[in-house]
């Protein structure tokens, strides 16, 4: 089997804008997207748990926000939370145009939100939790699509308890009944290019891009967390 080109998913992610998910809305419909990305190895000397490599599959051409307060004063989210990663759940397969053969695949990241900074609609966060929806990734040429990340490697790389800080927009996009382990009720949400943040190993990491600039001087989630309850009172 073989995998879709880079160029030919580059070419379809871009259409994704329209539905208000891809790696997620902000990442297509604020920042053009490029060829597929990889994950930075780990540096710190730190246990890490968390493999970033299934959310970098594209790179980002977008302009960071300097710091937690920048990012906080873009006033482009709808929802700013702290919480725990529960799972990684199956999300919609999204047909691009009429003629595909096969849709783009979405995972949904399940978080627990332990607080909440910002939540412009109640329904945002469904029963304490919010659904983040992420491109799955490339998928084999085989019949059935099969993705080259399945949802356990996706639960395997972003391990259950992980705290995460998250940026988070609304899409135009409901949710498919159906979907294993999602409520009815659940609004799925795009997040900002530097918008999930894990804190893994003693360090912070960047999880669609890896942290730089103020960023990197962060030292735990409770001192990012502090910075971002303080601009967003």
């Amino acid at each position: 089997m073989r995998i879709r080109s880079h160029r030919q998913e580059t070419r379809r992610r871009t259409r994704t804008a329209k539905l208000g998910l891809a790696a997620s809305a902000l990442v297509i419909a604020l920042f053009a997207t490029g060829c597929g990305g990889t994950a930075a190895p780990d540096e710190s000397g730190q246990h890490s748990r968390v493999d970033t490599t299934v959310m970098r599959q594209i790179d980002h051409d977008y302009v960071p926000a300097e710091s937690p307060e920048a990012l906080v004063k873009t006033d482009r989210h709808d929802v700013i939370a702290a919480g725990e990663v529960e799972t990684i759940l199956q999300g919609d397969e999204i047909p691009m145009q009429a003629g595909d053969e096969q849709g783009e695949q979405f995972v949904l990241l399940k978080v627990r939100v332990t607080e909440a900074f910002r939540v412009r609609s109640a329904n945002q966060i469904t029963d304490g939790y919010a659904y983040v929806a992420l491109w799955q990734g490339p998928r084999y040429n085989d019949p059935q699509g099969t993705p080259e990340f399945s949802l356990a490697d996706w639960n395997r790389a972003i391990p259950a308890k992980t705290p995460v800080l998250l940026f988070l927009a609304a899409t135009d996009e409901g949710m498919r009944s159906g979907l294993h382990g999602v409520p009815a009720n659940a609004i799925p949400l795009a997040a900002d290019v530097q918008g999930v943040i894990f804190e893994d190993g003693g360090r912070l990491l960047g999880g669609l891009e890896e942290l730089e600039g103020q960023w990197t001087g962060i030292g735990s989630m409770k001192e990012l967390t502090d910075r971002v309850r303080k601009q967003t009172k």
